[in-house]
């Protein structure tokens, strides 16, 4: 529902409220009470909102009337009796009542350890279990337990039933007397019923009873297919999720032998419980795609005449190595403005999600946001081990003042004070009197956090202090130049992310607080929008309850999920994982990321290897995309080698080599990203129809080069006189500490033999700046004078070792100083490794620097793997025929290994 609520808003309608009115409950109270308990599951999954009602009795008070027992209890079944005051609210607005709810978490309330509650909400989980001789509804505490107890369940048999168990103990349990009877012998007894009996009497007494294992159902309806199409699906889940079981249709409570109803045909019955169990959804935690294994028995009733009478359906079930659900769980989201029931898949992914297992991946990594204990949709975030933590992180960008309000970030509010003189006393107005916090500038929050450029903004202020409400100031030009529904989506994601992004999980609002700029700069007026006039412009509590005030450790926790908001991207550890994980940007990268786009136009950004200009290119052409309302086809990647523009892809972008940029044309191009300079040629003047094209668009022109992976001899294109502006990535976050001390003594030998042509001057001062920006050692080796034999064993038998430590093909490349070399290399290594490998049990598939993203041992020269990275590298021989680039070439093969490099 669109409301002036930056939140999301479901409104369930009309309802009966105050505990006098809802003492006799009538259906359509129960279906109000039902909407309630789902909207509340739905926005506790999806990162809190309100609920909206309206009381349809007249008068109503929540002071006087209360709430009503039933709803109570409703709410406390969505959060599994937790204690509803801390995830609900309850606040009346004349004759609407809102609740508020927090997201869900499954961690303690400082989220620093694992949590024991389930990673999502549910009113009940779609799965049933055998409790003695009851059915019983799993919940999702004991879904958690129940998964860990079948952690080594063998999987289902793909093709039919497996052998069964009761029947392999006929003969023992035919032995047993009845003084020395287990439960075990009556689930035998059953099977060596079944195994000998074909016919019986109506009126006959079973010599077994009711068990954990065996059920019996009178259905005396006429409608009995209807009857078990709703009803069977839950004696088939609870015996399947439990140890299995026998379903006797048309035996009474007693073990009478009753049959089933007259009108009702053999082959409609077995067809309906076969078409029912089909139906069933299950998932499976194994490799097994099996379904339910079940066997359907049907046996004659006659009576004493031995006449026909009816018949008895028995329904065998197997143990399940996995999920039987009976029906959907009862879990809602909040998915494209509208409240979703969970699939099985989606829920029990939610449920199950756990944090990725890096132990055997070698390197060190801190958690800086777990899945463990968290709210529903958070990813999990890592950082470097050494590199600056997220505490740190936080302690930079947002620091809090002990008795003051701290402005930032410095650049920003000089900037802004300067273009708007009367802006900094206007803001200094609506934050008095509030003594510690933080007000964080920026050109546009949207932007920040990945939405379109608000027009006409002329910057965000985000308020975080203690004793106040968060607040979203958005400052415009003019009362017309934006809407207060698009500026509300800003405050509106912003809050989102800090809880599904940031893993915030304590009572959380963003207050949207609309100033105008009307006049003269230096006279400005203010217009609040969106919230009601108050003498203190900052008491919202008429808008939000005041348990959403900001405590102490509200701020920190704040601010630490804010700088994971702004900080994080997507990691290069997802692909090798196989599931969405995070790492943060550093101080640098951030500084560089914000700069203002509207001003600096065109940029030369100078890296060292291994300080992700990769990274901030692309992360700048989703700033530009964003800040200019860009299609992809208007902005152009352009770098040299093809495997990395494959890799870049053309979603976010039109990614494309130099020789394509030169070799077509490119109209409705505005903006320019270019990665790789340093290994441009200059033929054809790439750099004057790149700027061309983007200054008649008044568009945006940033280059990214590293000179000291400069791979050939020849004149790049640039004049290095003229690389201005310029900004420097000196700080190597890619690569382990070893690595980089042997990437800093190649650097270093480069710049004292100067042998090709490059900006030395400017190197040099970069090169003084040059440090490893964590303690995570990882090695390099070198192995001299190998022939290409005793090169293909070193290499075979290494891999070996890694795949035994865990690693798998996608960790691993292979580089040659020429694509024929490589291909030569190839043609040695691969059945040698193959024929090792396969010791190790482990599919291997090489392939080139193109299949990058694939899990194959990448074999190719190291020109065509610039710009990527493995976590291993092997460096065969780099000895170009161009002797003056040889310790360039190597220094760029050094680069691409993240944590372990090999020199043959």
């Amino acid at each position: 529902l669109q409301t002036d609520y930056p939140d999301t808003v479901i409104d369930i309608g009309e309802i009966v409220l105050g505990g006098r009115n809802r003492k006799k409950t009538s259906e359509i109270q129960k279906m109000q009470q039902k909407k309630l308990a789902q909207a509340a599951c739905a926005l506790l999954n999806s990162g809190g909102g309100i609920v909206r009602m309206e009381s349809k009795t007249a008068g109503y008070s929540l002071q006087e009337h209360g709430i009503g027992l039933d709803i109570e209890q409703s709410l406390r079944d969505c959060i599994s009796g937790s204690e509803t005051s801390e995830y609900f609210t309850w606040m009346q607005q004349q004759s609407h009542l809102l609740l508020f709810v927090k997201t869900w978490s499954c961690g303690d309330a400082e989220q620093k350890t694992a949590g024991t509650k389930p990673r999502i909400c549910s009113l009940s989980t779609g799965l049933s279990c055998r409790s003695f001789t009851s059915v019983e509804s799993m919940t999702a505490s004991e879904f958690l337990r129940w998964k860990e107890s079948r952690a080594n369940a063998k999987p289902c048999n793909e093709d039919g039933p497996s052998p069964k168990e009761a029947l392999l103990n006929v003969d023992e349990g035919a032995r047993d007397s009845p003084k020395n009877t287990e439960e075990r012998n009556i689930r035998d007894a059953a099977a060596r019923f079944l195994k000998t009996r074909y016919e019986l009497t109506a009126g006959e007494v079973l010599d077994f009873t009711e068990s954990t294992h065996v059920e019996f159902k009178n259905f005396s309806t006429k409608n009995i297919l209807v009857y078990i199409r709703k009803n069977l699906p839950k004696y088939i889940s609870a015996f399947a999720n439990t140890k299995g079981g026998y379903l006797f249709i048309g035996v009474d409570d007693d073990g009478i032998v009753t049959g089933t109803p007259e009108e009702v045909g053999k082959e409609a019955l077995v067809k309906t419980v076969a078409d029912t169990i089909g139906s069933m959804a299950v998932y499976h935690f194994c490799s097994s795609q099996a379904g339910v294994q079940y066997k359907t028995y049907i046996l004659n009733v006659s009576d004493d005449s031995r006449d026909f009478q009816s018949f008895v359906c028995a329904v065998q079930v197997e143990r399940f190595c996995c999920a039987v659900f009976h029906d959907n769980p009862e879990s809602w989201e909040v998915t494209g403005g509208r409240v979703e029931r969970m699939s099985v898949r989606r829920w029990t992914e939610l449920m199950t999600a756990a944090d990725p297992d890096l132990s055997n991946l070698a390197d060190k990594f801190t958690n800086e946001l777990s899945l463990a204990n968290g709210p529903p949709l958070i990813r999990p975030v890592y950082s470097n081990a050494g590199l600056q933590p997220v505490s740190e992180l936080q302690e930079c960008l947002y620091p809090v003042g002990s008795n003051e309000i701290i402005w930032k970030p410095e650049a920003i509010c000089t900037d802004l004070f300067s273009e708007y003189p009367g802006l900094k006393d206007l803001m200094k107005k609506q934050i008095h009197p509030l003594s510690k916090g933080i007000l964080i500038f920026s050109r546009s929050w949207a932007v920040d956090i990945g939405l379109w450029e608000k027009q006409g903004v002329v910057c965000d202020a985000l308020l975080v202090a203690e004793n106040t409400f968060p607040v979203l100031y958005t400052v415009l030009k003019d009362p017309s130049s934006a809407e207060s529904e698009s500026l509300r989506e800003t405050a509106y994601k912003l809050k989102q992310a800090l809880v599904n992004d940031g893993g915030y999980a304590s009572k959380l609002c963003v207050i949207l607080k609309i100033l105008h700029l009307n006049g003269p700069e230096d006279q400005m007026e203010v217009a609040e929008v969106d919230v009601p006039q108050q003498a203190n412009p900052l008491d919202y509590s008429s808008v939000y309850p005041k348990d959403y005030v900001l405590t102490s450790r509200d701020v920190s926790d704040f601010l630490r999920a804010l700088v994971i908001v702004v900080l994080r991207f997507k990691s290069f550890l997802s692909d090798s994982l196989g599931c969405e994980i995070f790492s943060l940007l550093t101080l640098k990268q951030y500084e560089l990321l914000s700069k203002n786009l509207h001003k600096v136009k065109e940029l030369f950004v100078i890296g060292l290897p291994g300080t992700g200009k990769t990274i901030m290119a692309l992360k700048i052409v989703e700033k530009i995309r964003n800040i200019f309302h860009c299609s992809a086809q208007e902005v152009l990647y352009i770098c040299e080698n093809k495997p990395l523009k494959n890799f870049v892809g053309n979603s976010i972008c039109q990614s494309v080599t130099r020789a394509a940029f030169l070799g077509r044309n490119f109209p409705e191009v505005k903006h320019i990203v270019v990665d790789e300079a340093q290994n441009f040629r200059s033929e054809e003047n790439w750099h004057g129809r790149a700027q061309e094209l983007v200054r008649k668009n008044n568009g945006i022109f940033w280059i990214f080069m590293d000179f000291f992976q400069t791979t050939h001899p020849y004149d790049c294109g640039l004049d290095f006189s003229e690389l201005y502006p310029q900004e420097w990535l000196t700080k190597v976050v890619r690569n382990a500490k070893n690595i980089c001390k042997f990437m800093f003594d190649r650097m270093e030998e480069i710049l004292k033999e100067r042998k090709i042509l490059m900006p030395y001057g400017v190197l040099e001062e970069l090169f003084k700046e040059a440090e490893c920006a964590h303690s995570f050692l990882g090695y390099y080796k070198i192995k001299r004078n190998m022939e290409t034999s005793e090169m293909v064993t070193y290499v075979t038998e290494e891999c070996c070792a890694y795949f035994k430590q865990g690693y798998s093909a996608r960790d691993i490349a292979v580089l040659c100083s020429t694509g024929p070399a490589a291909d030569m290399f190839r043609l040695d290594l691969e059945p040698e490794l193959k024929r090792q490998v396969r010791k190790c049990k482990v599919r291997l598939s090489l392939g080139t620097a193109v299949d990058v993203s694939e899990n194959v041992i990448v074999i190719d020269s190291i020109r065509r793997f610039s710009g990527l990275e493995r976590r291993i590298v092997f460096c065969i021989h780099p000895n170009p025929a161009q002797q003056e680039i040889s310790l360039n070439l190597l220094l760029c093969a050094a680069s691409r290994a993240q944590t372990k490099f090999h020199l043959l």
